[in-house]
């Protein structure tokens, strides 16, 4: 086959693939903004925000096991304490846990770091369930 054959296909591939997917984006509206909000801002004082939020910044290296397992204890987030229970996300793979984290980074709180699949298997494996 020559060359430009080949280009051809492969062009016409790459055409067919979906474009614009925001994965993280379609995770957290159907998984967490019914609580946090479409646009992160929480609901009072009965679910906390993401935007902006203090407790994100300080907790990175948990948000694996806090979606997974969810929270029953109160926390406190920008000096505000919220004591509704967290319901876990169990059956989230965990490239759907880094879209939903990525997301959050991307539009709520630039100050997360991206995360990979495998900061999550990491993060994953020190959940204690």
């Amino acid at each position: 086959m020559n060359r430009i054959a080949i280009i051809g296909i492969l062009l016409l591939m790459w055409a067919c693939v979906p474009k614009g997917r925001e994965y993280g984006k379609e995770l957290y509206e159907t998984k967490c903004a019914n609580c946090h909000g479409l646009e992160g801002g929480g609901l009072h004082e009965l679910y906390p925000p993401l935007k902006n939020s203090d407790y994100l910044r300080e907790h990175q290296d948990e948000l694996v096991c806090i979606i997974r397992y969810g929270l029953k204890t109160p926390i406190v987030v920008n000096g505000v304490t919220y004591q509704t229970s967290m319901p876990s996300q169990p059956m989230l793979s965990d490239v759907e846990l880094a879209n939903i984290i990525n997301y959050i980074s991307e539009n709520f709180e630039p100050e997360l770091e991206m995360v990979r699949i495998e900061d999550v298997e990491v993060q994953s494996s020190r959940c204690a369930k």
